[in-house]
């Protein structure tokens, strides 16, 4: 296990956790982000500050402290 933000880049993973509070994992979740379902990183951006990531065939960008909260 390791945190969505240290995940290679095209590396499929399965999220395993989301250590936010309710109201981030119900917004996470309205966008099909949530635990088991499976998310890669497509793109780091500069410096690391945010990712864009596939889910279920959509790119969704989350910055880098979100990503830190998220188990994969």
């Amino acid at each position: 296990m390791m945190l969505l933000s240290l995940s290679p880049v095209g590396e499929v993973n399965q999220i395993k956790a989301i250590w936010a509070e309710d109201n981030i994992r119900a917004r996470l979740e309205e966008v099909g982000i949530s635990v088991d379902c499976e998310v890669s990183v497509v793109l780091k951006t500069f410096k690391e500050e945010a990712l864009i990531v596939n889910v279920n065939g959509k790119r969704i960008g989350i910055g880098e402290e979100l990503a830190r909260k998220i188990v994969v």
